[in-house]
């Protein structure tokens, strides 16, 4: 993921849609801190991680109706799997071509 400042993003739009519809994730931040991510067109339509979750919980309640997680123990697993941050890329660890 390539992190840039809203000002870059707003003078280099097309270079960061070249990055993002080759597949990069681009992540808008204001004074250091995320505010917008721009994805591909196609990373949208499909399912969230957080909807592949719920569905393989509902696959596991379905299999298993004899045994459960309660709501808390469910949030906890969803939590602990999205902690781990994917690496940003800063603007000046890019090579702008100039």
């Amino acid at each position: 993921m390539t992190a840039v400042p809203i000002f870059e993003a707003k003078n280099k739009l097309p270079f960061y849609l070249h990055l993002v519809e080759s597949g990069e994730t681009v992540q808008i931040t204001r004074h250091g801190k995320p505010v917008a991510r721009l994805v591909a067109e196609t990373e949208c339509e499909q399912k969230s991680e957080g909807q592949l979750f719920m569905d393989k919980v509902m696959a596991w309640r379905e299999a298993h109706p004899d045994c459960y997680l309660t709501q808390e123990e469910e949030d906890e697993l969803y939590r602990i799997r999205h902690t781990v941050e994917p690496p940003v890329r800063h603007p000046e660890d890019i090579d702008f071509g100039e």
